[in-house]
């Protein structure tokens, strides 16, 4: 085990990706800038329904409705992946986001919005994450060299990270300025660098041969799940990620509502309390884009799912020590500290999740069922909305500190008895992430 945990130094690896690749810079640069779109949407979203309902249930709606598309159309997406040019479909996708965050900024700018035109936006933006991770994530490793492959998805982890801390900062920051019309003219002017970035990659060398590739639609589709259900390494790895997604990340549609009713914050401090949880997982993806090597990362992955949860459950134990403590100045800066402390430290375990979730996946899914499988995974992350009404209901009727322990709970309950169905991993895998 010592060995098994023991970084080696960094490779050139990732200074190739960086300084010598600049289609993976452009599929990554995209990656980052969306991710920041979503990011920054999710809170401010967030923040305005709390202000117009006042409810923790309705509040959770939202990142529900973001997550609904992955499980919805994540597979489709999957097969179309396989089949299609990956950079048009990406280069679509993107100019409908752009198309669509044009109209909200001016339907925000002359009508009153309530609810249920967030929830559409909110929705809308879940059907473009349904893209990222088995089109433009693909799409990141077609354009990269098989021994730059774990970094690479390492470094768009870190990207998709940095996103969780500089997203949530400008949508706090957007919201109290410029209303939620700024938020979706920001949007706006991000999508169309996306655009332009993409459109400017080269097209790859077989999208001809995709485009006419032949096969039944839901054969294909059937085939990925068939490959998942048979190969026990996959098997844990999606089973990992339903835990996590029902668990474990539904938490952080609480942390307007912690940061409003129990601390009392604005928009731009909410948004800066939120960060914490990016920074953190920014600092971690990095360092193990740097430094963990493939027969690391189930041990990683494990570890860093079962440590996630656990600060949850000390998260909601701080918080019922706010919800007791002073509520002047002084007592109201101490308690943002200490809830941003436990955040970068939810974060840097987050990161241990995501950064092996992507690199495992893909490692461990042959050539011709990748994109596949990868819509399978997202099938699997769309099993969050679930996790989000749980949480959201909890809060709703026991307060979000409540909520945070019974769902930490819960999350590692399910990840023992995981851990004991499938025989003591991860030491009885630890050979994963070894290209087949």
């Amino acid at each position: 085990m010592r060995r098994l945990l023991s970084f080696a130094a960094p490779d050139a690896s990732v200074s190739r990706l960086l300084f010598g690749n600049r289609t993976f810079l452009a599929v990554w640069g995209t990656g980052a800038l969306v991710g920041i779109v979503r990011w920054l949407q999710f809170l401010a979203l967030g923040i305005h329904t709390f202000e117009i309902t006042g409810s923790p249930l309705l509040v959770s709606l939202i990142p529900l409705l973001w997550m609904l598309p992955l499980a919805l159309c994540g597979p489709f997406v999957g097969v179309f992946a396989d089949r299609s040019d990956r950079k048009l479909l990406v280069l679509v996708s993107l100019t409908i986001a752009l198309l669509f965050s044009l109209a909200m900024a001016v339907a925000a700018a002359r009508l009153s919005f309530g609810f249920w035109p967030v929830a559409l936006a909110s929705f809308v933006g879940g059907m473009l994450w349904a893209t990222d991770i088995p089109v433009r994530r693909r799409l990141l490793g077609d354009v990269t060299k098989a021994e730059d492959l774990a970094p690479a998805m390492s470094l768009d982890s870190a990207a998709s990270s940095s996103t969780r801390m500089l997203g949530p900062v400008l949508g706090g920051v957007v919201l109290e300025w410029f209303s939620l019309s700024g938020v979706f003219i920001l949007s706006t002017a991000l999508f169309a660098i996306c655009v332009v970035a993409i459109a400017s990659i080269p097209s790859a060398k077989d999208a001809r041969k995709l485009r006419v590739r032949g096969g039944h639609f839901f054969g294909e589709l059937m085939s990925g799940f068939r490959f998942v259900i048979e190969d026990a390494r996959l098997r844990w790895i999606f089973s990992i990620t339903i835990v996590f997604n029902l668990w474990g990340f539904p938490f952080t549609s609480m942390i307007p509502v912690v940061g409003a009713d129990i601390l009392g914050l604005g928009p731009a401090l909410i948004g800066l309390l939120s960060s914490g949880e990016g920074l953190g997982a920014f600092i971690g993806a990095i360092a193990l884009a740097l430094f963990a090597r493939p027969r690391q990362f189930a041990v990683i992955y494990h570890f860093g799912t079962a440590i996630y949860l656990l600060l949850i459950g000390i998260l909601g134990l701080i918080c019922l020590s706010f919800s007791a403590g002073a509520e002047d100045e002084t007592g109201t800066l101490a308690s943002f500290l200490v809830a941003m402390m436990i955040l970068l430290a939810i974060g840097l375990a987050g990161a241990c999740f995501s950064a092996m979730q992507s690199a495992l996946s893909y490692l461990n899914a042959p050539a011709e069922y990748r994109s596949r499988i990868l819509g399978a995974l997202t099938l699997c992350i769309g099993t969050g909305p679930i996790g989000f009404l749980h949480i959201g209901w909890l809060a709703e009727n026991f307060g979000p500190s409540i909520a945070f322990l019974i769902n930490a709970a819960e999350g590692l309950l399910a990840l023992s008895i995981l851990r004991r169905l499938s025989g003591g991993a991860p030491a009885s895998m630890a050979l994963f992430g070894a290209p087949r």
